[in-house]
């Protein structure tokens, strides 16, 4: 198939929730298919990576996403109807870009990797198109409104209202629908009767994420003694930045009473002044961006996912559960991970019952372990990312063969 991929950020490195879904996606497809990319860069440092994305494309089409000329867009977008989020991500040189494309390929199919790439698709285009649509965004910012004070409380509550219309008209014009969640494809499902979505879980990288062989390091007692607690995120991320402070405030303390040498390591990019003032509090340790999580993942005891605010699957849960770490989260953190307690993890939503799930693995070393194994079992067994591009390669193929189907006359014999 010759396939139009769409994507709203260079899928590549696979070093972030968005762009390691895609870049596995890219990848699986380009061993079988001709793929021709178009995104957008929106940071400096990944504009170095487009010579390795290239091997994986027949053709790659990048434009810059400048942060003082995508918040102009969407400034100027409140005085009309569009979704502030979808006219940010507008690039008349990108749309001019795959234009060029279309003119020189006869694509077969395309990809709409996030919602607000939908734009880039011509009216009336002779080809199927899949939408990737990750999470329900729309019910994010719905969220963030109720979270946030007067006036950003209005601003999300008026995007959630907009991308949500933009959603369901993108549902309803293209071929299909996915998420990464099935959870949020049935939110999708009962926010507009007629509309198509599907769950398409996320994998994992089981070769990189593997705990090492060496002994001296598999028991998850490194430098820290073995009561070391790890959150691993992008820190810049509103639900990453809620969610250890909720742990740090209100969970950690309890913690604290019954382990008194328990550290809590906050690993991830960009940590804002909120987070940064949380390495004050006792034995928290912010330690900002790694070349590498894995070192931390091995020295965690536990890795703690306390989510009070989350869409779609949470790839860190995924991460840590293929590195042997036990996991304690919220229900939230295990939105499209349908592990039970058989598989290793534990779950609890209030900080007493979250301590206590925490504390009962840093007392018993065994039983870490034990939920460390069953873990990585329950990863290798429903999260692979083979699997993972088989099932898109399935459905982009389905709806091929739907499109090129004639329809059914409407008329009888004359």
């Amino acid at each position: 198939m010759n396939i139009l991929y769409l994507a709203h950020r260079i899928p590549y490195p696979p070093n972030k929730g968005d762009k390691i879904r895609s870049f596995h996606q890219l990848e699986y497809l380009s061993r079988s298919h001709r793929i021709h990319v178009a995104c957008l860069i929106d940071a400096e440092e990944d504009r170095a990576q487009v010579a390795a994305l290239r091997p994986y494309c027949a053709s790659l089409e990048t434009a810059w996403r400048g942060s003082a000329g995508a918040t102009l867009r969407a400034a100027l977008a409140l005085f009309g109807s569009e979704p502030l989020s979808v006219a940010a991500f507008h690039s008349p040189d990108l749309a001019r870009r795959i234009e060029q494309v279309l003119q020189r390929e006869a694509i077969d199919v395309a990809i709409v990797f996030s919602s607000q790439m939908g734009q880039y698709v011509p009216v009336g285009a002779p080809f199927p198109t899949v939408v990737d649509f990750i999470d329900v965004d729309s019910e994010k910012w719905r969220v963030y409104a109720e979270r946030k004070p007067w006036p950003l409380s209005w601003l999300y509550r008026l995007e959630a209202d907009r991308l949500q219309r933009y959603e369901w008209e993108l549902a309803r014009t293209h071929a299909e629908s996915v998420f990464a969640a099935e959870n949020e494809a049935d939110v999708f499902r009962r926010s507009a009767e007629g509309i198509r979505a599907r769950g398409l879980p996320n994998g994992v990288d089981l070769e990189y994420f593997t705990r090492p062989a060496d002994p001296g390091r598999a028991g998850s007692s490194g430098s820290s003694g073995g009561n070391a607690l790890v959150f691993v995120g992008m820190m810049d991320y509103f639900p990453n930045i809620d969610a250890v402070s909720y742990f740090a405030e209100e969970i950690f303390p309890l913690v604290l009473e019954e382990t008194p040498s328990a550290v809590f390591r906050i690993v991830g990019r960009n940590p804002g002044k909120r987070v940064r003032d949380l390495a004050r509090r006792k034995n928290v340790d912010v330690v900002g961006s790694v070349p590498d999580v894995r070192p931390y993942l091995v020295d965690a005891a536990v890795s703690v996912a306390p989510f009070r605010i989350a869409r779609g699957l949470q790839n860190k849960v995924l991460e840590a559960m293929a590195m042997e770490v036990a996991v304690v989260g919220t229900k939230a953190a295990y939105q499209g991970i349908k592990a039970g307690p058989e598989d290793g993890i534990r779950v609890a939503d209030d900080p007493a019952a979250f301590a206590r799930a925490v504390t009962a693995f840093l007392r018993d070393p065994d039983a870490r372990r034990e939920a460390g194994r069953r873990s990585r079992r329950f990863a290798e067994q429903h999260h692979r990312w083979k699997d993972h591009g088989k099932a898109l390669e399935a459905l982009l193929s389905e709806v091929v063969e739907r499109h090129a189907r004639p329809l059914p006359s409407a008329g009888g014999q004359c």
